[in-house]
């Protein structure tokens, strides 16, 4: 019962299982919202423990599309999936299976790359099913949207910086850089060109040598960047990370990231993180380049409208700050209230 009331209560459109014994997939499909249009929403493969698990994770990512999608201001409602199994073990049959779930659908709801699936699979499933969006350039699609992710990041952290100090500018900024997979790496050059102390860490200790080396930044374990002194602290990995009992510990002046569902409670930890005084960025508000990217394939724009369209989170982010400020709230609450606002009412 407990699920139902937080579909009854979130205002879920649509919420469907898909069972495929003989092709051995089980999946979920939340569509959250289609009130800006068609819902949009990555597919996440992964080994849930539990179907429960899976069924609050997929509420939880369909529900912060349609947040993220309104505040990026485009024409898309929020919805997502989840399949239950190894990514690293998924055959043709299953994909088959999965995009005949897509199809029941019938445009209601379109899907893209997430946590275990990639744009080879994406481009798979085009063969299947159209409701599909993030297919390889040869298929017309855009590809990969780690570029515009991280645009989106960078700008949320200028103005994340112009809100702290009245300057955008990372010139002489000490910012962390947690994960250093395509968005992170990409942000922490960026942010080294441009002057800042960069540290840059990740679970894969390898690989951030290896960056800091190419970039001239420190490096730092997992476990110290979330509690070392430093301007913005940018986590650009897992979610979940900041909670009752990580927050106490955190040094840093403001939180900048690309991951998402940094909060373990949203808004309540942002609740605790504004008490400490540190400025958080909405993660759905500065992460947005991934669905702005796609929606090229969609709104038809081309790539410079699509980096144009972008760089606008810089001001989106500003925004937020100014209405959290002047309401007395937290910047997660705003980030909320500015997506809502911009969502219409259902028909009577």
């Amino acid at each position: 019962m407990t699920e139902f009331r937080t579909i009854i209560k979130h205002g879920y459109e649509e919420v469907a299982l898909w069972r495929d014994q003989e092709a051995g997939i089980e999946a979920i499909c939340a569509i959250h919202s289609t009130a800006r249009g068609p819902a949009i929403g990555g597919t996440r493969w992964q080994p849930y423990a539990e179907v429960d698990d899976a069924f609050a994770d997929v509420l939880r990512l369909s529900e912060a599309m349609t947040l993220k999608s309104s505040a990026a201001r485009l024409p898309f409602g929020g919805g997502k999936a989840v399949v239950i199994g190894d990514p690293a073990s998924k055959t043709e049959k299953q994909l088959r299976s999965y995009a005949e779930f897509v199809n029941q659908f019938e445009g209601r709801y379109l899907t893209t790359t997430d946590v275990g699936t990639t744009t080879d699979e994406i481009d798979q499933l085009a063969q299947w099913t159209p409701h599909v969006v993030g297919t390889s350039p040869a298929l017309g699609g855009s590809g990969d949207t780690s570029a515009l992710t991280s645009v989106t990041v960078l700008n949320g952290i200028y103005a994340t910086l112009e809100a702290l100090d009245g300057d955008p500018s990372p010139e002489g900024k000490t910012i962390v850089v947690v994960g250093v997979g395509k968005v992170g790496s990409r942000v922490a050059r960026s942010l080294a060109e441009d002057g800042a102390r960069v540290l840059v860490a990740d679970l894969r200790a390898i690989a951030a040598a290896a960056l800091a080396m190419e970039i001239g930044a420190g490096t730092i374990s997992v476990d110290e960047a979330y509690v070392v002194p430093c301007d913005v602290l940018s986590p650009n990995a897992l979610g979940g990370v900041f909670g009752e009992e990580t927050i106490p510990g955190l040094q840093c002046r403001a939180i900048c990231g690309g991951a998402n569902n940094q909060l373990v409670r949203d808004p309540d930890d942002a609740a605790l993180i504004a008490e400490r005084g540190i400025l958080y960025a909405p993660d759905y508000v500065v992460n947005s380049g991934g669905v702005i990217s796609v929606a090229q394939e969609v709104v038809g724009w081309n790539h410079g409208q699509a980096v144009e369209h972008a760089e606008g989170v810089f001001e989106t982010t500003r925004e937020i700050f100014e209405l959290a400020t002047r309401r007395k709230i937290t910047t997660a609450e705003a980030a909320r209230d500015f997506a809502l606002a911009r969502i219409p009412a259902p028909a009577s």
